[in-house]
């Protein structure tokens, strides 16, 4: 099993898009996929047709008498959907403390070796505590950015982890700035930089309005065949290749 973190940059980048469609391309790849979201916004259910008023989810299941994978939603044959869920004011989850930041090794630990071939966790840009939690389990790290000055900015003052790499995400052909800052930081990130990005498609803008990762609403779009790529990367980098 192997756990691919998806994390913004900062809020907006359209990383939450990125891991659902990813998971998708990924499960169509052949292999059995979670797609989990540590966002208590449960943004990521979004992407999943989901019902915004179902308070089901990992966070929810400890008190309902389940394991928290036991929450867990199939969206198909090889694709498992998991939203945070809602849970009491004090971000309480059952009996295992919140703020552990081995919460995830120890949960995903429970897991049956065969279960999924992936995990590709949500992690928001805003939490430093799922962050610390899913550093201790992400084999990939999946740092969305968008080719922008702010990002650009942020970057200048980022720190660089192990298995962590750059994706740039809504790249647009017709921008010169985008095109400059690409260039730019294939000069100075060329190292973690992953060697393609996803780009700008209304498909993925649509996909969301229909509550359905690009993947599977537009298979066609330009996007989603970005997210194929990116996933035979991911396939290639951990030994794997696509069927």
């Amino acid at each position: 099993m192997k756990v691919i973190a998806v994390q913004g940059l900062r809020g907006g980048t359209g990383a939450s898009s990125v891991a659902a469609g990813l998971a998708e391309a990924l499960s169509q790849a052949g292999d059995a996929v979670l797609c989990l979201d540590l966002d208590p916004r449960n943004l990521l259910r979004l992407h999943f047709n989901h019902a915004w008023d179902d308070p089901r989810g990992w966070a929810q299941a400890p008190h309902e008498g389940r394991a928290w994978h036991e929450a867990a939603y199939v969206q198909g044959a090889q694709l498992h959907f998991l939203p945070y869920g809602h849970c009491d004011e004090a971000g309480h989850t059952g009996n295992e403390p919140h703020d552990d930041p081995e919460l995830w090794q120890r949960r995903l630990a429970t897991l049956e070796a065969d279960a999924y071939r992936w995990v590709v966790i949500d992690v928001p840009a805003h939490d430093r505590l799922a962050q610390r939690q899913a550093r201790r389990v992400a084999d990939t790290w999946l740092l969305v950015s968008q080719a922008d000055a702010a990002c650009h900015a942020l970057l200048e003052a980022h720190t660089i982890s192990v298995g962590e790499y750059l994706l740039i995400n809504r790249l647009s052909a017709r921008s010169s700035l985008q095109s400059d800052l690409h260039v730019l930081w294939q000069q100075r990130h060329g190292d973690w930089l992953v060697p393609l990005s996803i780009h700008r498609d209304e498909a993925m803008f649509e996909a969301l309005a229909h509550k359905r990762g690009v993947v599977s609403h537009r298979p066609d779009s330009l996007a989603s065949q970005d997210l194929h790529r990116l996933a035979a990367w991911l396939l290639a980098r951990h030994g794997a290749s696509p069927t």
